[in-house]
């Protein structure tokens, strides 16, 4: 392969990530090399290339007689993703809020108005990056670079899909409130309330997904209920 085929391979495969992540590529929808290859203006071998790696790093699926598709939604998967992600989250919230500082806080209030801003503009593909940030930098500070590591490496496998807040975006608005009340319970030093509140946001994300993939008759959130409730009984 030529340096130069690999270059417009890299940016196929850069443009189209970006897309999926961000929603403007939608879990079903198909992906056409003839149309791609007008679009970027280049011949479909990039193309092919570009979304072969896209399948390898499990954004694209294909399907008999569909071709390439971007992969659906999950229910099972997200279920299982989040369940874990609510109780490291939650564990890691505990363990850094000791080691939270002014700093800190100043920075996490500043992220969260990041975010404000950008739903004013209506720039929900950017609130992922952002959301992400916010809750990284809490998980960071506790003294446990082991689980910050588990628990950034299942934010990564997210990237997979298209941001919540692209598939549902009155889930934004709701998402800055509950950092406001996480960052009160973090500036108070409330370790309780704050593991409560970071568990409750996780809960209520994947409730919205849960929904959304019920409209793509691919799950059920009266499952994640019934787990969620087991879950709050253990």
């Amino acid at each position: 392969m030529s340096r130069e085929s690999k270059t417009k391979n890299l940016v196929v495969y850069e443009k189209l990530r970006q897309d999926i992540i961000e929603g403007t590529l939608r879990p079903g929808q198909r992906l056409v090399m003839a149309r791609l290859a007008k679009d970027f203006a280049i011949s479909e071998t990039p193309i092919r290339e570009a979304i072969r790696r896209l399948e390898s790093d499990g954004y694209v699926t294909f399907t008999p007689h569909s071709g390439a598709m971007v992969t659906r939604l999950n229910d099972q998967e997200l279920s299982e993703i989040y369940l874990i992600r609510i109780s490291l989250e939650g564990l890691a919230t505990r363990l850094a809020i000791p080691f939270i500082n002014p700093l800190d806080i100043k920075w996490l209030k500043k992220k969260n108005n990041e975010m404000k801003a950008a739903v004013k503009k209506g720039r929900y593909e950017s609130l992922a990056r952002l959301n992400k940030a916010f809750h990284l930098r809490i998980y960071e500070a506790a003294p446990s670079p082991r689980l910050y590591k588990m628990i950034s490496d299942l934010w990564d496998a997210f990237e997979r899909w298209p941001s919540i807040f692209s598939l549902v975006p009155d889930r934004a608005k709701s998402a800055i409130r509950e950092h406001e009340e996480i960052i009160d319970a973090l500036e108070s030093i409330d370790v309780d309330k704050a593991d409560i509140l970071i568990k409750e946001q996780k809960k209520n994300t994947l409730v919205a997904l849960q929904n959304y993939t019920v409209q793509l008759n691919t799950g059920s959130p009266e499952m994640l209920e019934e787990i969620w409730r087991k879950q709050n009984k253990s």
